[in-house]
């Protein structure tokens, strides 16, 4: 039975799916052949030829459109910031070690496009060349043609999630403090103070504290004129902190507050006493990086500061609360995209024409560039409190997914 339907791919490669075509007909030759030894006698293989074949061909795709797509990054970076680095002094060695700590944080972005591309390139070359058409023959479904590389993109996808709060979060603000370093002109110290930030504020609304600093030194970790106030859940201050300085130590998470003043309030706002002291060390408050992600672009900022902010903004009202929110649980659902890639990608390379597979390509792409219009409409409609922060990061994931299933199910 099985070298009957081999018969019937050649027959169909001699007359009306492929004409006269001496190379599809080699190419569908080649596809029987491997069809022909999938299944080889006394041996057990979880993946057959035919598996190995279409991931070989995905993978080949995958890293050499991988490349293509980080290569275009780092121009496109370079472009923008090499002229500045160059005037701050920056040398080839740290600029080279800049964009080796940046690389790992420009994963989360390439990735999913390269599963697009990737997907739609093999595919629509297999299914230009009449492999798919025999495969299909041969009784492979869709799905049996695509269980090996979406594998593959799950592992992606999995990989990127895990690594989301700790390699990619750490390259991200590694890269961002590096870069930082790089910019600063050479120490002056009648131009220090123009390096501080001035009127720094925090709200942690989880932990009802609440920071306010006269001004922030970020290269020493230091604060002045510091006020840290705890307060009651009705927003009223249960204990305040005024200092001379507080200064951050990294190696024990330390905040030290020197030459200050605690006082105690009741709960009807009125003060109960006070104490001085010289030096007061606490632990389990806000980092520094915590403190300053709020100064930052959103865009800039990493899933691990997104999560933070998000965490302390959640007892928080407004629009600044629901942002983060909203924010971080479309950084959450981002690594799932290489997923969606291989979902949406398959069906337009093997059901387009064969005349021009950009078509197919296009369509595609032109669905995922709706995809992103998609999330940034959800965006809005959560951050203006219309869906809830979690239901409106995930809803364009969600929607897609059900598209992409209806386009697999409609190939035939």
């Amino acid at each position: 039975m099985f070298r009957e339907r081999l018969h019937y791919c050649h027959a169909l490669a001699g007359g009306k799916v492929l004409g006269k075509s001496s190379f599809a007909l080699g190419s569908l030759e080649k596809t029987s052949h491997l069809l022909v030894d999938s299944h080889p006698p006394n041996s057990v293989s979880i993946l057959d030829i035919t598996d190995r074949h279409l991931a070989s061909e995905w993978l080949k795709s995958f890293g050499i459109t991988t490349g293509a797509i980080l290569g275009l990054f780092y121009i496109q970076n370079l472009y923008d910031n090499l002229g500045d680095l160059l005037e701050h002094g920056a040398g080839a060695a740290e600029i080279l070690q800049y964009y080796l700590i940046l690389t790992p944080a420009l994963l989360s972005p390439v990735l999913p496009l390269s599963v697009l591309v990737a997907t739609l390139f093999s595919y629509g070359s297999l299914h230009r060349n009449q492999e798919i058409t025999a495969m299909r023959s041969m009784g492979r479904s869709v799905w049996s043609l695509m269980r090996v590389n979406m594998f593959l993109a799950a592992l992606l996808s999995v990989g990127l999630f895990l690594l989301g709060n700790g390699g990619l979060s750490k390259s991200a603000e590694k890269s961002r403090e590096f870069y930082e370093e790089l910019m600063q002109p050479p120490f002056d110290p009648a131009s220090a103070e123009v390096a501080t930030i001035k009127h720094l504020t925090f709200e942690n609304a989880s932990s009802h504290r609440l920071w306010v600093m006269n001004r922030y030194d970020p290269s020493k970790h230091k604060g002045h004129g510091v006020y840290l106030y705890l307060r009651y859940v009705s927003g009223k201050a249960r204990e305040r902190f005024t200092s001379r300085t507080a200064e951050f130590m990294p190696e024990t998470a330390t905040w030290v507050f020197r030459e200050g003043r605690q006082v105690f309030f009741d709960e009807a706002g009125l003060s109960l006493r006070f104490v001085d002291f010289e030096e007061l060390k606490m632990e389990g408050l806000e980092s520094p990086l915590t403190l300053l992600a709020r100064q930052k672009k959103l865009s800039d900022l990493s899933l691990r500061e997104l999560r933070e902010l998000a965490e302390v903004s959640q007892g928080g009202q407004g629009s600044e609360a629901r942002r983060y929110g909203v924010r971080y649980h479309q950084a959450l659902a981002g690594p799932f995209n290489c997923m969606l890639a291989l979902l949406v990608g398959v069906p337009f390379a093997i059901a387009g024409t064969r005349v021009n597979p950009m078509v197919g390509a296009t369509k595609a792409i032109g669905i995922f560039v709706g995809y992103f219009l998609l999330g940034g409409a959800s965006r809005m409609l959560g951050q203006q409190g219309i869906l809830e922060p979690a239901v409106a990061g995930w809803l364009p994931m969600g929607l897609m997914a059900f598209y992409a299933l209806f386009l697999i199910g409609r190939v035939r």
